[in-house]
């Protein structure tokens, strides 16, 4: 019985820890020459693009004053970057982007404190067209 037990607790777990926190969907960006998948995960947009690092990092910055919202802050060290913005309505932008081969990069976007999937495809579409 304590078995039958455990075992229903940690499929009780397992099944919150699926549909909250680990979510995980691939969403359709306009995929631009050398795209990959984008990810939706934990709040967050992540992209791998075979594009270099200085061209997305160019890109994203472009794409940022396309949608008129200002850089709050930016850290760049060698290949990695890290940039903050916020929208009108005081809601902060997260985006780091990291070199993954001298030809391909990482792009992660996170737009408030539990993540907006709308508004982070809309600044994926913005850094598409920049590209």
């Amino acid at each position: 019985m304590f078995k039958r037990w455990k075992q229903t607790v940690l499929l009780v777990a397992l099944a919150i820890q699926i549909s909250g926190c680990a979510e995980a969907v691939l969403v359709g960006v306009g995929a631009a020459g050398g795209a990959g998948a984008v990810l939706w995960i934990k709040g967050k947009m992540e992209e791998n693009l075979n594009m270099p690092f200085s061209k997305v990092h160019t890109a994203t910055l472009a794409a940022l004053k396309d949608l008129e919202l200002p850089i709050k802050k930016e850290q760049k060290r060698g290949l990695k970057a890290r940039i903050e913005s916020q929208f009108p309505d005081e809601k902060y932008v997260w985006i780091s982007i990291r070199a993954v081969t001298e030809s391909s990069s990482k792009i992660t976007v996170r737009v408030g404190v539990f993540g907006d999937k709308s508004r982070s495809q809309k600044i994926f579409e913005a850094i598409h067209q920049r590209l």
